[in-house]
């Protein structure tokens, strides 16, 4: 059987690619203006989001269920989460006195919520919104702590406010994007 089929080609989200254009405009725009680093960096990034959303996850018995089971229309999240943060590392927008930072927080919990939701709701268990908004939470409070203690790592952590509110603003964004996830219909 073929690597990559016109089936498999049919059920990816054109929505994704479109994102994946805008992704391409980013690197095109930073090279622009001669921030070379941040767009070959932002290239990597393209490749990886292709990673994620190029292979037939769905024949892809290797995989765990619940990830065979995410929706398509989900893969553009990567991609998403991709193009809001690129312009703050290569145009420096995250170490500026304005709310870049806070806002790229929220929106990519909100988008990581999402996909926690998909995956949580592919049993088909019934599940309430409160219920989604407090997994969602918990599931952004861990996304949270694991990306400052990554920031810490290689160095890029801001003061312990700019810890904290990134942490919380990541949980609220989560918490919103399982419940919005599973007001829009979960499974599909």
């Amino acid at each position: 059987m073929a690597l990559l089929t016109k089936q498999d080609l049919r059920r990816h989200s054109r929505f994704a690619w479109l994102c994946l254009l805008g992704l391409a405009a980013v690197i095109v725009a930073l090279w622009a203006v001669e921030r070379r680093n941040a767009a070959i960096g932002t290239a990597a990034a393209l490749v990886g989001c292709l990673a994620l959303i190029l292979p037939p996850r769905e024949r892809m018995e290797v995989l765990p269920w619940r990830v065979r089971a995410l929706p398509r229309r989900l893969d553009a999240t990567p991609v998403l989460a991709t193009v809001l943060a690129s312009p703050g590392y290569g145009l420096n927008y995250f170490y500026g006195v304005n709310p870049y930072d806070e806002i790229v927080h929220a929106l990519s919990g909100m988008l990581a919520g999402a996909v926690f939701a998909a995956l949580l709701l592919a049993d088909g268990r019934p599940r309430g919104p409160g219920r989604m908004a407090l997994a969602g939470a918990a599931f952004g409070l861990a996304l949270g702590v694991a990306w400052e203690v990554f920031e810490w790592a290689v160095a890029i952590i801001g003061d312990w406010r700019d810890t904290w509110t990134d942490v919380v603003l990541t949980a609220l964004g989560a918490s919103a994007g399982a419940a919005l996830w599973l007001r829009a219909g979960g499974r599909r």
